[in-house]
């Protein structure tokens, strides 16, 4: 006890403005953990083998662990890649993935096609997750937004159970290519005590890397988001479909990926909950006993912000005759695409994620001449058709790839920026202005794709390793590992010799340390 308490006090944040019920949420979580977990080991030692643990001659079963089933372009399309490599790298008729999801409609209308088995969990997760875990092998967190707390804390302690139940059920554990931001200190200790038995950290940014290791978790390889290798649409299906919405097929197409960004955290509220029961009032309700965090102040705040981004868009079409593209990567952001187009006078296009998915969203993204995003996805899936982009975020998303590209300094924008719209304009006058500095900074796009097309090769060649030490007798595919095309789903084919390159090089790089 006296140990624990003394990490506790090592973690860094503070306890100032935590949420009394997500603390609650947090105990309840740490107490089921081990509860469960404890339980489970017992019942087996008794002879009732409720543990389901890998045989050779087994299919392996792969627990993913997703946020899927809200249309949220990202998370679908990185979990996408997921499932695709691990059956390219491990062979799909040696595996089976079972991935969760909050509704498994969607989940099974985005995911048709894909070798995957979909699993509806309810929103209190505890009894669906702890049932998926006793029968899988392996648990795996797919989500990008893994140990991070602004969306809301239960998504962080969803994944913290799944870590946490793993290493007490003796399964192996590995984060996905993930990210990691600043948290309150009760959430930075749950994320350590639940996660320091983890088997394999992997994060998608240097600044996610960091981030761990201040609470304890060291050891985490970076390497890069997953949706990298998504395909997409053809650029003559991206043209028609924009001409069909309104295009001239001539005007530069110039895209803002907007979201309200005020309405976060989701947060547990049993005592709204109840009174909502009574009531009929589902005010900011999310799901079940969840709501957002929004306040009559934070919906002022974004009135102006959601003003600043559509005049600026305004001033984009006046000033270079430029078509405006408003794009909402997850089905939350629609509310706030279509308030921005009803501010603008000049006419916008909508492209919404309730209506394409992530193929079609990547190929009309590739399309545009320069795009303004809030968005970390709408930023990876523009970078192959090397589209100049304005990182306008919060966190370490957006802000770490631009930092590994060196454009962080130049075309990053906190959204809290105050005169946002001239921040905004003079960026945007920067790239535009100068056809020079255009071609600069595509080149820069360009120049580090490789980088992100061979770390996800890498990846594949983690999973194997991984499988390798945890599963003896695992009969692996007999690929070719020194082949980075053998080890990642797709390569656009003008970047294969790059990758092939440059993979060759991390290799050498990792096999020297």
């Amino acid at each position: 006890m006296v140990a624990a308490f003394s990490k506790f006090r090592e973690m860094p944040g503070e306890l100032k403005g935590l949420n009394p019920f997500d603390a609650i949420y947090g105990g309840i979580t740490t107490g089921l953990t081990y509860g469960l977990g404890g339980g489970a080991r017992l019942l087996d030692k008794m002879g009732f083998s409720i543990n389901k643990k890998w045989r050779p001659g087994e299919k392996l079963q792969i627990l993913f662990l997703a946020y899927s089933g809200a249309r949220n372009t990202g998370a679908e399309v990185r979990v996408a890649e997921c499932i695709r490599q691990v059956n390219q790298v491990l062979g799909a008729d040696n595996v089976d993935i079972n991935m969760t999801t909050l509704d498994l409609g969607e989940a099974e209308e985005y995911f048709k096609g894909y070798d995957v088995n979909l699993f509806e969990f309810n929103s209190i997760f505890f009894k669906d997750i702890f049932k998926l875990a006793l029968r899988n092998h392996m648990i795996v967190l797919v989500e990008g937004s893994c140990w991070k707390e602004n969306f809301a804390t239960a998504l962080l302690l969803y994944f913290l159970y799944g870590a946490g139940l793993a290493h007490q059920l003796g399964k192996p554990c590995f984060s996905y290519a993930v990210d990691a931001g600043p948290m309150n200190k009760l959430n930075n200790y749950l994320s350590w005590l639940l996660s320091k038995d983890i088997d394999r950290l992997i994060t998608r940014t240097e600044d996610a890397t960091q981030v761990l290791e201040t609470i304890g978790l060291s050891g985490a390889v970076n390497r890069v988001d997953t949706a990298w290798s998504m395909p997409t649409e053809t650029p003559d299906w991206a043209r028609d479909r924009l001409r069909e919405l309104g295009w001239d097929g001539k005007k530069r197409l110039i895209g803002l990926a907007a979201q309200n960004y005020f309405w976060w955290p989701v947060v547990p509220d049993f005592i709204r909950w109840g009174r909502s029961l009574v009531t009929g009032d589902t005010t900011n309700q999310y799901k079940l006993v969840y709501f957002y965090d929004y306040s009559k102040d934070d919906e002022k705040v974004f009135d102006g912000f959601i003003g600043e981004l559509a005049d600026t868009m305004d001033w984009v079409a006046e000033t270079y005759d430029a078509q405006p593209v408003i794009v909402a990567m997850e089905a939350l952001d629609e509310k706030a695409c279509r308030t921005a187009i009803d501010r603008m006078k000049h006419d916008a296009i909508l492209i919404s994620c309730n209506e394409y998915d992530g193929l079609q969203i990547g190929a009309i993204l590739r399309q545009l001449s320069l795009l303004i995003t809030t968005r970390y996805h709408a930023m990876v899936l523009s970078m192959p058709g090397s589209v100049p982009f304005i990182g306008l975020s919060r966190d370490e998303r957006i802000r770490g790839v631009m930092r590994e590209t060196g454009l962080y300094e130049h075309y990053y924008i906190d959204y809290r920026t105050e005169e946002l719209g001239k921040t905004l304009r003079d960026k945007i006058g920067a790239i535009m202005d100068d056809p020079d500095e255009y071609e600069r900074v595509r080149k820069v796009i360009d120049a580090n794709l490789p980088y992100y097309f061979a770390q996800m090769s890498m990846l594949g060649l983690d999973i194997r390793n991984l499988v390798r030490e945890c599963f003896p007798g695992f009969p692996l595919l007999n690929l070719n590992e020194s082949d980075a095309t053998a080890l990642i789903p797709h390569i656009p084919p003008d970047l294969v010799a790059r990758t092939k390159r440059k993979f060759r090089e991390l290799r050498k790089k990792e096999d020297a340390s």
